[in-house]
């Protein structure tokens, strides 16, 4: 129950002082708002406003003492309640002063079925129109990131709840943002609609909703229409981690992800971390494995290349060798045959040069005959008293012409005078 602030003025303060009306209903309303009670009993009278405000009367069935009651809009609204005689009910509120006629009445702030039979009914009711809307569909539902880091949870900051769900949370680096909020009741609605509109303004990867186990009856806030709508168009993932008997909180069918507990709540968020990290063990061993067969594998292609190449090389040496003696035995035949080949040329051009030595051929009688250093082929080039110059194998002999005659006149004097 929220804490009032009691009103700032005393009984001397009362009795000394003379009041308007108004001024003394509103001193008497703030007392009365300090007076915040539940009250059970019987609805009558319902009536609904065109604002949507619903005035009606709570009847004691023991001995039929009747109190007015209202509620606003909102608040009706909220308490996803349909007000009709005969009903049983427990209001939430305070009295409240009506001004303009003096009428005292119980303003109602959340309102609330008794008994099992009527929860269930209004349970059963809502349940099946959120089925007939698909809200409780598979196919309308979201996965939760595969490794989610940012988590925002909405409880109650007391109690064992958030204690088991931080305990059994794992340490991947979590950030998690808390919302504290009622969690159990009727009025529990206001708090929680408060909480999931902040919660929409933070940086998170998935939405947490928690409490433990109860009745049906404290569990009422969580089969709230207005909180359920919330949660379908909340901008992220939600998990509903509620308690329960047999009658599933109908936000939980609602949620993107259901558990029973928070525990099984935060091993959902720790299963692909945890995963990840029995994984990490096996790739490891896996990579180390699988480097080591490619270095042995390796080794062997380099061991096994290593000889292919050193094969190779020593064929390679052979090959250079052999052709290195042939080439020599090449060479060798090749010069000794160019050997034998030119000097039998030379042996040739020598006989030819011998066969053609003029000197041969002064040796057998013939001479040569120069003028002016010039060898005398032709008598044409010749004229009388011209010096000529004979050469003999045995000498020169200086003369000179005194007649020139052809070839086919020539006599051969007895006496030459050459």
């Amino acid at each position: 129950m929220e804490e009032k602030t009691k009103p700032s003025f005393s009984r001397e303060f009362l009795k000394n002082n003379i009041f308007t009306v108004s001024a003394y209903i509103t001193i008497l309303n703030g007392i009365l708002n300090l007076c915040e009670v539940k009250i059970k009993g019987e609805v009558g009278e319902v009536k609904k406003s065109s604002a949507g405000h619903v005035y009606f009367s709570l009847k004691d069935k023991k001995d039929n003492s009747v109190l007015s009651c209202v509620i606003w809009n909102f608040d009706y609204r909220m308490c996803n309640v349909e007000l009709e005689d005969g009903l049983e009910i427990i209001a939430f509120g305070s009295p409240d002063i009506y001004a303009p006629n003096g009428r005292i009445s119980f303003k109602a702030k959340t309102i609330q079925l008794v008994g099992e039979g009527e929860l269930k009914k209004a349970y059963d009711k809502l349940k099946k129109k959120l089925e007939d809307e698909g809200i409780f569909d598979d196919s309308r539902k979201r996965d939760i990131p595969f490794f989610p880091q940012k988590i925002g949870i909405i409880t109650s900051r007391y109690g064992a709840v958030i204690n088991d769900f931080l305990s059994n949370i794992g340490h991947y680096g979590f950030k998690i943002k808390l919302i504290d909020a009622r969690v159990e009741g009727q009025e529990a609605i206001k708090d929680l609609l408060s909480a999931i509109k902040t919660m929409a303004s933070q940086d998170i990867d998935v939405l947490v909703i928690m409490r433990g186990g109860g009745s049906l009856e404290s569990f009422m806030a969580f089969n709230n229409e207005v909180l359920i709508r919330e949660v379908v168009k909340f901008s992220v993932p939600v998990i509903a981690a509620l308690g329960h008997d047999k009658d599933v909180p109908l936000l939980s069918l609602a949620a993107d992800k259901m558990t029973s507990t928070p525990t099984a709540a935060a091993m959902l968020l720790n299963l692909n971390w945890d995963k990840a990290e029995s994984r990490l063990t096996e790739y490891q061993s896996v990579l180390i494995n699988y480097f080591s067969n490619i270095l042995s594998e390796n080794k062997t292609k380099v061991n096994s290349s290593f000889l292919k190449i050193s094969n190779y090389f020593n064929e390679a040496i052979n090959n250079y060798e052999m052709l290195e003696l042939k080439t020599k035995n090449s060479i060798y035949n090749s010069f000794d045959n160019a050997f034998t080949y030119y000097k039998k040329e030379l042996d040739i051009a020598n006989r030819i040069i011998t066969q053609n030595d003029p000197k041969r051929n002064l040796k057998l009688g013939y001479s040569i005959i120069r003028s002016d250093n010039k060898i005398i082929k032709s008598i044409k080039a010749l004229k009388l008293n011209q010096e000529l110059d004979l050469e003999m194998t045995d000498g020169n002999i200086k003369t000179e012409i005194k007649s020139i005659a052809p070839a086919s006149s020539l006599v051969i004097p007895e006496k030459s005078g050459i």
